[in-house]
């Protein structure tokens, strides 16, 4: 009996090594792979970001700022610009070694300018455009100002320029947020920042106003939401219209880009104390009287001289300075206005 149960032992010891060495020598499966939290929540690397910028950048290049944007274009461009800001969502823009510097607007997503555009105004409308040429469109936020300038060609031989100087601030409180929103549903996020604008300065005759340098037309605010930032782009959104604004530094920014000594001709102008309306129609009606008295010696000159002038006295007279006139956009103005009348009531 003892026997039997000692074999009885030894044979199921047996079965289970085999079944132990059937499963060690058996092939393994590999298990599925599961991704944690983090893992999904990871931004996309620098790289892919940058391809991203690139193709961004190559795909707007021909379109005008935007203007000539096909819908295809438009909707390839909102796509991209989206996952940058994606990728980019809860940074700090203020803590950015990228906000402050010169830019250049190479793309605004706005879907029609045929009165005008969200970035230069009544200058980069239809008839805008054909009167005023483009040469450079460009904004600047600085330590103490933002600066929005349109360099152009009035109808495609006189240079000049309009430029909007305002005084930029963050940290805005939830009125002047919702101010600023107007009636978009799209949230403003803490980068976001308010511009009160001084009235246009335009130079004529050359772009540091040393012959015509007004200052005309009415203030204006507005409010930006930047949503992405890196060495080469900045993208903003309109806080009232959520168009997007594609910004690139890489041109203007810093000493030797091709577009650094345009981008900082604004100064020189601003610097000038402005002519008065009146004085700067009468100079311009001058050259126009020059150039039909035959003071300049070709005939082709001599005309196109005289249009060219006279179209910029009218100009200057009738000129808003190119700003769109909406009282629907002049809240946060208005708000400002009336929080500073209280503070002065109650110091009073």
């Amino acid at each position: 009996t003892d026997l039997l149960f000692a074999l009885s032992i030894a044979r199921s010891d047996m079965c289970v090594l085999a079944t132990i060495v059937t499963c060690a020598l058996a092939p393994r499966r590999p298990l599925p792979a599961v991704r944690t939290p983090a893992a999904r929540m990871s931004s996309p690397s620098p790289s892919s970001t940058a391809d991203t910028v690139s193709k961004l950048l190559a795909l707007v290049e021909p379109t005008d700022r935007g203007i000539a944007a096909s819908d295809s274009t438009r909707a390839e461009a909102s796509s991209l610009i989206s996952a940058l800001e994606e990728s980019w969502a809860g940074t700090d823009a203020f803590a950015s070694p990228y906000l402050l510097r010169n830019t250049e607007v190479v793309y605004v997503g706005q879907s029609s300018s045929k009165g005008s555009n969200a970035a230069g105004g009544k200058y980069r409308g239809r008839i805008g455009r054909a009167l005023f040429r483009t040469d450079a469109l460009f904004q600047h936020v600085l330590d103490d100002v933002a600066v929005n300038v349109v360099q152009f060609r009035l109808l495609g031989l006189v240079p000049g320029q309009a430029i909007l100087r305002g005084a930029w601030r963050r940290d805005l409180d939830q009125p002047e947020l919702a101010s600023l929103r107007r009636n978009s549903s799209r949230p403003l996020s803490p980068n976001t920042i308010a511009v009160a604008f001084e009235a246009p300065r335009v130079s004529l005759f050359g772009r540091e106003g040393r012959f015509v340098n007004l200052q005309l037309g009415p203030p204006s605010s507005v409010g930006l939401d930047v949503t992405y930032l890196d060495e080469r782009v900045r993208i903003c959104r309109g806080a009232g219209s959520g168009v997007p604004f594609l910004f690139r530094a890489d041109s203007c920014a810093q000493p030797g880009a091709p577009l650094n000594a345009a981008a900082e001709q604004w100064r020189v102008c601003v610097a000038r104390p402005p002519l008065r309306r009146l004085p700067a129609a009468a100079a311009a009606a001058a050259l126009s009287a020059a150039c039909a008295l035959g003071l300049l010696r070709s005939l082709v000159p001599r005309l196109a001289g005289a249009f060219v002038s006279a179209a910029a006295a009218v100009a200057l007279l009738r000129s808003t300075g190119g700003i769109v006139v909406d009282e629907a956009r002049d809240d946060y103005r208005r708000l400002a206005a009336g929080e500073q009348a209280a503070a002065s009531t109650g110091g009073g």
